[in-house]
């Protein structure tokens, strides 16, 4: 009887506990799932390309293979069937979940001791590829399954299975059985044969693996693994399976489409990004992409990325175009399959401009005018050379870049301090690694720079020294609704005076230095080249530039082994490209950069600047053959000339006695003093030393004479001339 009773009270102990699990996971599942439920686009837009437009609204093109809208009556009944039959058999029976599969996959999962299968219908792997994440994990397959049970209650089967074959994954980039059947076989979803299908359905569990483009071996035994399941169930017949086995793959031959499509890919790139999805999820999802595309201004940069006559051997090339005014890109053109945004590389001297030049005018020690000497020169033991070792001694800084001396970019930035010069580089939007040393000042990197990072810096020179960033997306929406709008961003960079010196310097760049190839172009234009390489040839070469409303960035490099030829330089063709392209643009892209409030020219006294290599301004004296005007900010104004103040002698004299007239001063330290008598004799000429001298001159009989001093300068240019001093002579 205890027995008994004991047994009564265990088994109700067990049912009791039993009840608590059943409800505690009951409740445990609702909480979980409890905010999960399909909404109205969760769906209805997937499956749906993606559309895409410039800045006019007008459509823009994007590749074939991120086409994927097909209905189910256009794709063949094998596809259906080998999907079926590989990954879902009871599909048409069940409503949403299998339930002996979920059994079978809980058992091997058991054995396995981790989360080998997860049992999912092809209505749950619509759920988490369209709705959730490829997170393994059991809340995931109860967010997952209570979606499929909703799904099934408002889709047909064939609906559901068309938005599944819509949104698979086949590597390769494609999305959906559409775009995989044009890469994969070079047909459209209703012709291909039952071994084309088969393949297919074998390619998603592992598209890496199992693509017949990248294993023709694997894929082929995964298509007979198909096969073989498909006949089992009743799908084909033993003779359909034979002949489908015996039949090969050869991949089709890819047509090269002509239309450039670098724009719209790189596009989609930043909206999925901007909405934090992936690019799967957005080409499938019916979203609707606005962007800030010229359309005359694309095809410019499409025809000379396909034009043999720009073309480099070795090399690559890109263009970059966007609008000053809100950072919106406006063209864009690329040989490569990249997204410029990711895409880094060597600047050269195209940095330059950014890591030195502005933070030494910015720094208030220099401007374009501040002598500086071009020499050899070693940075605690890093030791430079310019270009074919070639130094021009004392120049200016505007000089310096015209030249691209990597000794004065050097110069300057050691002067201003290396940190300084990365803070302000780094307010336009570059970005530097601990271990970039001096190096990087002339564009030596750890990782480099993006042409969209150094377009957008080079935008802040035009901008008035305010920072924005680029974008190719200004607008995102899914059916009506809006999910995304740009707002424009600004940032302090650099003072705007600081802004203009840069642009100043970069105009003479461009009118007369390595990038003279623009001084063609109507309107003010400010640019710098960059070029790097070695013996062996360039691996970059790049020209950047930009007029009050547009900036351009063109790169040429080598992505492989090879390299280009060491005459490609940024000066060459990416400079004739951007040329190109800046002849395309209308007159409102073109007009004058306009000086801001403490920016002023003044004139320098260029006598103290060539022989002594002193900035100072002109003087009141100083005389106007040593005159030129010069561009600063009022972060820098030099001292201002004393050399032509009391030119003169303040003890010039003369007097008579014992039949000679001494003439007597101090000589001048600066200018040599010409003595010369009333009717333009000179006399004497007194080089510039400093000390007392008497000068005696023999005369005889009676009158007057009289002499003057003049100072002159060692070119002949006088300064200044005294009033006659007067002698009576009255000797015999």
């Amino acid at each position: 009887m205890k027995a008994v009773k004991a047994l009564k009270i265990t088994t109700l102990v067990l049912l009791v506990i039993m009840i608590f699990i059943i409800l505690g996971s009951t409740f445990a599942v609702f909480l979980i799932t409890k905010d999960v439920n399909l909404k109205k686009y969760d769906l209805e837009a997937t499956a749906q390309d993606i559309t895409m437009y410039d800045a006019d609204s007008n459509e823009i093109a994007y590749p074939e293979k991120y086409k994927i809208e097909c209905a189910i009556d256009d794709i063949s009944p094998y596809i259906v069937n080998a999907f079926v039959a590989l990954e879902d058999k009871r599909f048409y029976k069940h409503h949403g979940l299998d339930y002996r599969r979920i059994l079978g996959a809980m058992w091997n999962n058991i054995k396995a001791g981790y989360l080998k299968e997860g049992g999912s219908t092809i209505t749950q792997q619509l759920a988490k590829n369209a709705i959730l994440t490829n997170e393994k994990s059991i809340v995931r397959k109860l967010k997952e399954a209570k979606l499929a049970r909703q799904i099934e209650k408002r889709y047909t089967k064939d609906q559901i299975m068309e938005m599944y074959l819509n949104t698979i994954y086949f590597g390769h980039s494609l999305y959906g059985v559409n775009a995989a059947c044009k890469r994969l076989f070079g047909k459209d979803p209703s012709s291909v044969t039952l071994s084309e299908a088969a393949i297919l359905a074998g390619i998603v569990k592992n598209p890496k693996r199992n693509s017949p483009l990248n294993s023709t071996e694997n894929a082929l035994e995964r298509r007979n693994l198909v096969l073989k399941l498909m006949n089992e169930q009743g799908y084909i017949t033993e003779s359909e399976l034979e002949l489908a086995v015996s039949e090969s793959y050869s991949a089709p031959e890819v047509s090269e489409d002509e239309t450039d499509m670098s724009y719209s890919v790189a596009a989609m790139k930043e909206a999925a990004e901007i909405l934090g999805i992936s690019e799967k999820q957005l080409i499938t999802g019916g979203y609707s992409v606005y962007t800030y595309m010229d359309g005359n201004l694309q095809k410019t940069a499409s025809a000379i990325m396909s034009n043999d006559n720009y073309s480099v051997e070795n090399a690559d090339s890109m263009i970059l175009c966007a609008d000053n005014s809100n950072g919106g890109i406006t063209a864009y053109s690329s040989t490569l399959s990249v997204y410029p945004k990711d895409f880094l590389r060597q600047p050269a001297s195209a940095i330059k401009p950014v890591l030195s030049y502005a933070p030494a005018f910015e720094s208030g020690k220099y401007s374009p005018a501040s002598p500086i000497l071009d020499e050899p020169c070693d940075f605690d033991g890093y030791s430079p050379k310019n270009y074919q070792n070639v130094y021009s001694g004392w120049i200016s800084v505007e000089k310096a870049v015209m030249t691209s001396s990597n000794v004065c970019a050097l110069k300057m930035s050691v002067d201003c301090g290396l940190d300084y010069c990365r803070s302000i580089a780094e307010k336009t939007g570059l970005t530097f690694d601990k271990r970039d040393s001096l190096a990087s000042v002339l564009g030596g990197m750890t990782y480099g720079v993006s042409p969209m990072a150094l377009n957008a810096a080079y935008m802040s020179f035009a901008a008035g020294g305010e920072y924005k960033s680029l974008s190719f997306v200004k607008e995102i929406k899914r059916g009506e609704t809006t999910l995304y709008t740009r707002k424009l961003t600004k940032s302090r960079a650099i003072g705007a005076e600081s802004a203009y010196l840069v642009t100043d310097v970069l105009k003479s760049c461009a009118k007369s230095g390595t990038a003279k190839k623009l001084n063609r172009i109507s309107g003010e234009i400010a640019a710098k080249t960059g070029t790097n390489g070695d013996g062996n040839g360039n691996t970059d070469a790049w020209c950047v530039s930009y007029t009050p409303c547009v900036t351009t960035c063109v790169w040429y490099g080598s992505t492989g082994k090879n390299k280009m030829s060491a005459s490609v330089t940024g000066g060459g063709m990416p400079a004739s490209v951007s040329a190109r392209m800046y002849s395309a643009m209308p007159s409102s892209s073109f007009g004058n950069f306009t000086a801001p409030d403490g920016v002023f020219y003044a004139d320098i006294d260029t006598y103290s600047y060539d022989n002594y290599h002193s900035l100072e301004l002109a003087g009141e004296n100083t005389p106007y053959e040593y005159r030129r005007a010069a561009l600063f900010s009022e972060r820098f104004i030099p001292a201002v000339s004393a050399r032509f103040d009391r030119p003169l002698p303040e003890d010039f004299n003369v007097r008579y006695g014992d039949g000679e007239v001494v003439i007597s001063l101090t000589a001048s330290d600066r200018f040599i003093l010409r003595i010369s008598d009333l009717n333009g004799e000179i006399i004497a000429n007194i080089p510039p030393d400093g000390g007392k001298k008497e000068i005696a001159i023999a005369e005889y009989g009676f009158g007057i004479r009289g002499y003057r001093v003049e100072a002159v300068t060692a070119d002949g240019v006088s300064v200044a001339i005294s009033q006659p001093k007067i002698a009576f002579i009255y000797s015999l």
